[in-house]
This record gives C-alpha cells, sequence and structure tokens, in this order.
C-alpha cells in the first residue's frame, strides 16, 4: 500500500473532530502517539471490511539459506541511526513498528482481501513545539530508518507517519522538503479540507488557515 491509498483509506473511514482536540493540548503530547495509534487500529478494525492489525510488531529478516529442507532460525531486523541495519536471532534485539495492517487495495482506496502486509511507525507533534522538540527531524529520522529497512528486506512494505497540528507558513512549509522532494514523494491528509483537494503533496499543502491536524505519510 503507498501513501497516498493509506491517507485516502483513511478519509473516507476517520472522523477527525476529536483527533483535532486531542492534539491541539499540550499537555497531552505524552499520551499522542499511544492515543493516535489505538484510533488508527480502531479504525481498521471498525472498517466496512475488517483489516487483520497487530501493535508493537518485529520487522522480520530476509530467511537465511535457499534450500527449504535446512531448519533456519528466524531473523529480525536491528536499526541503529549510526550502525545501520543487521539481522539478529533474538527477536528482543529487533526493531519494531507501531502497528500492522493487511494490503489489498480497490481503486477507490478500500481495503479487502489480505495480500501484503504494511508496518506502520506513527509520530505526533503540535506546531508550537517543532522547533524546541525538533520533530521534522525526527521524522526525517523515521524516513531514513525504514528506508535502511527497506534495503535489508526489499518484501517489507513500510509507512511512517506523522501526525502534526497547526497552521503553516510558507516558510514553515518549506522546511518540509527534505520528506518531499525530487526523490522522496511524502503525501498529507488535511483534516481541514473534503474531497480531493484534502490529500497533496506535503510540499503543496494549504498555508496559512485555522490550526489543524493534518497527517503526512511516507512509504518504501
Amino acid at each position: 500500500m503507498n501513501a497516498h491509498t493509506f491517507l485516502t483509506f483513511v478519509q473516507n473511514q476517520y472522523d477527525f473532530g476529536r483527533a483535532n482536540a486531542i492534539m491541539s493540548e499540550i499537555n497531552l503530547k505524552n499520551c499522542w502517539k499511544q492515543w493516535f495509534t489505538a484510533e488508527l487500529v480502531h479504525m481498521c478494525n471498525q472498517s466496512d471490511s475488517p483489516l487483520v492489525t497487530q501493535t508493537d510488531v518485529h520487522y522480520p529478516g530476509v530467511t537465511q539459506g535457499d534450500d527449504p529442507q535446512i531448519d533456519c532460525k528466524p531473523l529480525f531486523l536491528s536499526y541503529h541511526p549510526t550502525k545501520g541495519v543487521e539481522a539478529v536471532t533474538e527477536k528482543r534485539n529487533g526493531s519494531r513498528c507501531d502497528f500492522t495492517m493487511v494490503d489489498g487495495t480497490l481503486a477507490d482506496g478500500s481495503i479487502t482481501d489480505a495480500s501484503q502486509t504494511n508496518y506502520l511507525e506513527i509520530r505526533c507533534a503540535n506546531a508550537e513545539l517543532f522547533v524546541k522538540n525538533k520533530d521534522l527531524s525526527k521524522f526525517e529520522s523515521d524516513i531514513k530508518r525504514i528506508e535502511a529497512l527497506k534495503a535489508a528486506n526489499p518484501t517489507l512494505q513500510m509507512t511512517a507517519l506523522f501526525a502534526f497540528y497547526g497552521a503553516f507558513s510558507s516558510k514553515q512549509i518549506e522546511s518540509f522538503k527534505v520528506m518531499d522532494n525530487s526523490n522522496r514523494c511524502s503525501y498529507v491528509l488535511d483534516s481541514a479540507l473534503t474531497g480531493s483537494t484534502s490529500i497533496a503533496r506535503l510540499c503543496q499543502m494549504a498555508r496559512a488557515g485555522e490550526p489543524r491536524l493534518c497527517l503526512a505519510a511516507f512509504s518504501v
């Protein structure tokens, strides 16, 4: 599933009303990630075609050996920002995503039969804290992480999500270019808009306006 398809699915299934309220309250910042993860998983569970979802799932490595007769230990991928990715046999040492969902998509963005597991990671932020918390740099790090994991196991389908609340000037949106450029394609769902205009390339999102929740997605 690519980023645009996932955002289309969210647009059709999720009511952002409560999410806008929760993400606007700074004193809840330590709860945002867990709460929004639960919201998205619940959305999948309650969708028209209920999806098989799991939380806190380890990234699998490429199976050792080519001989199916050989009893190989399962491998897991472990990512470190400076050391890169290595395959480990101890599951507890592997890297994990926030949740997984299956992928069987139709042209209209609806999701049906399972055909591919998608691994999703979530980061949440509020524009008031962008500079202090270095949230944009952290989201870029999330993208680098799934790019490295993809290189280590090309069969993985992964999406990094960035839910952020606020109103954004042209200068602020300019800083999003590290996540959306000629080499990386990130999309954003603007909860203040409806229809086809609500999903756009991240660097082409609506300027200013009232504070609202936006959900950016980058897939590999």
